[in-house]
């Protein structure tokens, strides 16, 4: 079977799970979640970025073992590193001004008086 075959189907697969612990009562669910769906998903996440950085690395070493002549790595290295600092420098912007209108982890202010329960 192809890796794509594979793939497609994990996907439907992780759908379908999905579906099914909508369904699922709280009191199983937050036990299922605190003692499998969690420490799962953290492994996952701490696999995914201790992955990242070396690729990353290679990738670079790679373009740049690839290209042969050192004159053209100059101008080619000079354009990369201009357009990582640019682009840094627009996320971060962009970043900082989102943070400055959201406001994540400021206290909300809640009137429950007039609810009914």
């Amino acid at each position: 079977m192809s890796l794509t075959k594979k793939i497609l189907i994990a996907l439907v697969l992780g759908v379908v799970t999905g579906i099914i612990l909508t369904f699922v009562p709280e009191n199983i669910y937050s036990t299922l979640d605190s003692y499998l769906l969690n420490p799962v998903g953290q492994i996952f996440v701490n696999l995914i970025m201790m992955l990242v950085v070396p690729i990353v690395f290679v990738s670079i070493v790679l373009g740049t073992a690839g290209l042969g002549e050192p004159a053209r790595l100059g101008k080619i290295g000079v354009q990369t590193i201009s357009f990582f600092l640019v682009t840094t420098a627009v996320a971060l912007c962009i970043s900082l001004a989102l943070a400055y209108i959201i406001q994540p982890g400021k206290e909300g202010v809640f009137d429950v008086s007039s609810a009914n329960f």
